[in-house]
């Protein structure tokens, strides 16, 4: 059961807030695909845990990220112009580079490289790997960056970035809970195994699954075990690296196939979530895969995949009469439109209090009891685990799918399969 406290240190990240602290100091943070950042393009508004900065690609193939408002009168650099390797405010014209130095500051006129080379700019590094940016927010010397199962060169991907309007935890806590999957997901899943390279997502919709959990040194090892007529069991099992990706089975049997989730705090009450997948042979991309994913008339925004149609009042969007129709939830859209509703109908921060966790929350309740000791880890100034500060490279092993035979365990399944 958790606390009233707890829950607050659980949810809460602006500020000063320990969950906050203890994101931005261990781990890098996804905020923006890489195709969403193009050479001359306008500063992208990015919101970090309550906190506003700009992103943009330099001439030269570089990122910068820096704070929103320009060092010298605080107007927005939102509204800036990107020039060569830099970003110019257009208010006085001051210009930052993309290693946050001022490099021109026009309203000085006395000795203005020496003025410029004083103001301190507000900027963090950025690190592109398979095809996302991530921002180290430490403050420290930039760490190294984990070795992803997808961040690979043999690699190919399809992303995309939505944005739901609830608290960070309830977008993680939806990507690791297995037990909504042969639910709420049914409809769009059902299409999807009738595609032969896809047939063992009929297993995880016919047979109930139980659930076990394994820590690890990155985080949790989470199995969703199902028991076949035959004596065999369907094995499903994902990754956490924490605090905010997971990754999952695709349902193709491939060893190299995965799904990813990384869920990044915007602020309190909202977050983004990257999802996608990854292989090393191509596969279709997920517009073509309707109706498994996406609807065959629905050309989604590339800011904001799921673009739920409205709030409480219109029920999210929902159709009922698709519904009546046949389809399950009646989210008809997208795929992830379905997650985006329900978690958004929790409320703006869940009140985990008032739960009654079952026995298919195992790998919940363990991701939640982590996150917890590694708050109190962090506050007694040890690593937690996946910390980008540990000594040398952190490595996700990527998901994986099988059929155990009887008496195979599902914890000697591939522990240190990596995609690549």
């Amino acid at each position: 059961m958790i606390t009233r406290e707890e829950n607050e240190r659980l949810t809460r990240i602006e500020g000063d807030a320990p969950m906050g602290r203890l994101m931005r100091e261990h781990y890098w943070i996804p905020f923006a695909l890489s195709s969403h950042l193009v050479a001359g393009d306008a500063p992208m508004p990015v919101r970090l845990f309550g906190e506003n900065y700009i992103a943009f690609r330099a001439e030269d193939g570089r990122i910068g990220f820096l704070d929103e408002l320009c060092p010298h009168r605080r107007a927005s650099l939102v509204l800036g112009r990107v020039e060569g390797n830099g970003v110019r405010c257009i208010y006085h014209g001051w210009k930052i580079d993309v290693s946050g130095c001022v490099v021109e500051a026009p309203t000085q006129l006395v000795r203005p490289e020496q003025f410029a080379a004083s103001v301190r700019v507000v900027h963090f590094p950025v690190h592109e790997a398979g095809g996302m940016a991530w921002v180290w927010l430490g403050g420290s010397e930039r760490p190294s960056f984990p070795e992803l199962p997808w961040a690979k060169d043999a690699i190919y991907w399809y992303w995309c970035v939505s944005r739901v309007p609830c608290n960070w935890l309830q977008g993680i806590e939806g990507t690791i809970d297995s037990a909504h999957v042969n639910w709420l997901h049914q409809s769009w899943h059902r299409e999807t195994a009738k595609l032969a390279e896809y047939a063992n997502l009929s297993f995880a919709l016919d047979y109930p699954p139980t659930y076990e959990t394994e820590a690890a040194p990155y985080g949790m090892r989470a199995a969703a075990l199902r028991r076949m007529g035959d004596g065999r069991t369907y094995v499903r099992v994902s990754q956490y690296f924490m605090p905010l990706v997971t990754v999952v089975p695709v349902g193709r049997g491939l060893p190299r196939d995965g799904s990813m989730f990384a869920v990044t705090p915007v602020d309190d009450t909202h977050h983004l979530v990257f999802f996608g997948y990854f292989s090393d042979t191509p596969k279709i991309p997920p517009e073509e895969l309707s109706p498994g994913l996406i609807a065959s008339d629905v050309v989604p925004d590339p800011s904001d995949f799921t673009a739920l149609g409205g709030d409480r009042s219109n029920r999210w969007g929902q159709d009922r009469g698709l519904m009546n129709a046949g389809h399950f939830t009646g989210f008809g859209r997208t795929l992830l439109e379905e997650d985006a509703a329900v978690q958004a109908s929790m409320g703006p921060i869940l009140d985990r209090t008032k739960e009654h966790l079952s026995s298919g929350d195992i790998a919940v309740a363990h991701a939640r009891r982590m996150l917890l000791d590694a708050l109190t880890a962090a506050e007694a100034g040890k690593l937690p685990p996946g910390s980008a500060l540990a000594p040398g490279v952190v490595r996700m092993p990527n998901a994986v799918e099988a059929m155990l035979e009887a008496g195979e365990r599902w914890e000697d399944v591939a522990p240190d399969q990596l995609a690549g």
